[in-house]
């Protein structure tokens, strides 16, 4: 489920110390976006893969202050390869996981036992990736579902202006290996929609940086791939907004439940959300019920009613779950939105056989992995040698 997570912490006021053991460093005085970003590359001590720390000198009220910013792709660092998942279920044990590894990574660039407890206590997500794959019954059926996805996309971005839509952007790529969606929210987050086995063939840089797979398990994963040319890739990008909004504030809240709150959160905000709407008459005002009765009758009420009062009497019906009055994010469909939303929800998603769960974070896995990272944590803490 967790592809990728980003957390960030304190280290302290800045000191000397804190650049011994970082390739480079990061001021930022006022705006962050204004600084370079740069970046040291530290690789897992269980697969290889790469994974961020970024430090950052922030000047805070009287004081210059150090800040660690950390980036893990969870699947590639812990079990070698993010071809596939599993799902909610385990998203616990990769918490556990994760931790560890952060814990790894912070004694490693040379933080007191004081200074890594500080930040674990301290430390806040910033984004969570979650993905998950749902079949199709051949490739024609999964590009299909891939248009029309891209279709609503593209189509809830032509009402961007409004302030109750979601989504900034909607990007598609096509190459010559496949086509990908790339959907960009107003609140940092996002959404990717793409085939696994399809990016897997890309020549690209960032393509093959995010096809990592470990020596170990690479014969492991050849009779996979024909499975996954039948199957969407889905990957929720869960930023900072979206997590506080589900009660997420630090890392080890994190938990099925909490998830799956952003995740039912961040699908609604795309559109796929018209399904079951109960409307609640007594929350709408004279005005909405007026323009909310003109609209069943047929009328486009986006042509023939000033533009400030259809905003307001959309927004009102909206949240009384009415309908959409803005026939511009449903006449381009010959298709149904709450139907593919369906289709490619979660709850939809490819299952893992059991073999399979041998090969990815899971119950069967990961409490080896644990004892392999406790084992590591006390060997860069202490010297002391794992018992073989």
């Amino acid at each position: 489920m967790l592809d990728k997570i980003i957390v960030v912490g304190p280290w302290g006021p800045a000191q000397p110390h804190h650049l011994h053991r970082l390739a480079q460093i990061t001021y930022s005085r006022f705006l962050q976006a204004k600084a370079k970003q740069t970046t040291t590359f530290i690789n897992s001590p269980l697969t290889g893969a790469q994974m961020e720390v970024v430090y950052r000198v922030k000047n805070v009220p009287n004081i210059f202050m150090g800040y660690v910013q950390i980036t893990i792709p969870v699947a590639t660092a812990l079990i070698g390869h993010n071809r596939f998942h599993a799902g909610l279920e385990v998203i616990r044990l990769e918490i556990k996981c994760v931790e560890l590894l952060v814990r790894i990574l912070l004694v490693s660039i040379g933080m007191t036992p004081a200074e890594l407890e500080h930040y674990m206590k301290m430390a806040r997500p910033l984004l969570l990736e979650l993905t998950w794959h749902n079949q199709t019954a051949s490739v024609a059926a999964r590009k299909a579902a891939q248009r029309r996805t891209q279709d609503l996309m593209r189509a809830r971005r032509e009402l961007s202006s409004r302030h109750d839509m979601e989504i900034d952007d909607a990007e598609v790529k096509d190459s010559k290996s496949g086509t990908s969606l790339k959907v960009t929210l107003k609140n940092g987050g996002g959404y990717r929609q793409y085939n696994k086995a399809e990016q897997m063939k890309s020549r690209r840089k960032k393509a093959r940086a995010e096809n990592f797979v470990s020596d170990a398990m690479r014969p492991k994963l050849a009779a996979v791939t024909p499975e996954l040319e039948v199957q969407t890739r889905n990957e929720l990008l869960a930023a900072e907004q979206s997590l506080r909004a589900a009660g997420i504030t630090h890392p080890r809240q994190i938990n099925a439940k909490t998830v799956a709150s952003v995740m039912e959160s961040m699908w609604t905000s795309l559109g796929f959300d018209e399904v079951s709407r109960v409307l609640d008459e007594s929350q709408l005002t004279d005005s909405a019920r007026d323009t909310l009765r003109r609209f069943m009758a047929g009328e486009d009420v986006t042509k023939t009613m000033p533009a400030y009062q259809v905003s307001r009497d959309r927004k009102t019906i909206k949240k009384a779950g009415g309908p959409e009055i803005d026939v511009r994010s449903k006449k381009r469909f010959r298709f149904n939105p709450v139907n593919l939303g369906a289709q490619q929800h979660y709850k939809r998603r490819w299952r893992l056989r059991q073999e399979l769960r041998e090969l990815v974070v899971s119950e069967c896995t990961a409490p080896a992995l644990m004892e392999e990272l406790a084992q590591g944590l006390a060997f860069v803490t202490d010297g002391e040698l794992p018992e073989i």
